[in-house]
């Protein structure tokens, strides 16, 4: 079973312009196998299987490689992950991407502990920092603020509102990626609002599916970061979801 997962795996991974090495894909391994062992006392995904965090969490985070026609991902960036869960795409780009530094958020201190956990047993040779914080509170750090060349995120929410959480730490020129699901497009029409207001331009909406039966389109929503996001952005906690913009 193992090298058939592994097989897949790599096969998913370049419809997604990544290769990998058989080294990616022992971590990859080792990966799901602390997940499933830590799941069992502590719940850090709904379903631990190999079938589901191999394909729901794997490879949707891979997809990250369709933006490398817009983004350049060969040079050295430092990139921050915001509501990371249980890694993904945070570990998940750190295990392909050795130019990536990466900087991994989640409010959740259960998921934060797994993730320091994780991160001594697959061995990375990326500066990887695990921060259990608000994306509201960090944002007022002065060495995250506007720093980072990639803001990626896969949270559960709406684009207007994960914007507001995201956009703050990008520099400019940088990007805001956004997984997002079926309904991305009715999400980036109400969006416009807080794309103008942070200070974030569309870019591209990039439609893929995940290899399993009867797959639903899913999206990478690109934003360019075009000018500096004004300082009372984003707004105290609880009022983005609120109160969007």
């Amino acid at each position: 079973m193992k090298q058939d997962k592994l097989d897949f795996l790599q096969k998913s991974a370049q419809i997604f312009n990544i290769e990998l090495s058989q080294d990616q894909l022992d971590n990859f391994y080792k990966y799901w196998k602390c997940l499933n062992e830590y799941n069992s006392h502590t719940n850090i995904v709904s379903d631990a299987k190999i079938d589901t965090v191999f394909t729901k969490h794997f490879i949707d985070s891979l997809s990250f490689g369709l933006i490398d026609n817009y983004v350049n991902l060969e040079k050295p960036a430092r990139l921050i992950d915001i509501g990371t869960g249980g890694g993904f795409p945070a570990i998940v780009l750190a295990i392909v991407f050795k130019n990536l530094e990466i900087c991994a958020v989640d409010s959740v201190g259960k998921k934060t502990k797994f993730l320091e956990e994780l991160i001594c047993k697959i061995n990375l040779p990326n500066k990887i920092e695990i921060l259990n914080i608000r994306s509201e509170e960090l944002a007022r750090n002065l060495n995250y603020r506007e720093s980072f060349d990639i803001c990626a995120s896969r949270a559960v929410g709406k684009l207007n509102i994960l914007s507001e959480y995201c956009l703050p730490f990008v520099k400019q020129d940088g990007y805001f990626i956004a997984y997002k699901s079926l309904n991305a497009s009715d999400e980036l029409v109400d969006s416009q609002n807080a794309l103008h207001i942070l200070g974030g331009e569309f870019i591209k909406k990039i439609n893929y599916k995940l290899p399993e039966k009867d797959s639903i389109t899913r999206n990478l929503i690109i934003v360019q970061k075009k000018f500096t996001t004004p300082d009372k952005y984003p707004r105290r906690t609880g009022i983005p979801k609120k109160n969007p913009l």
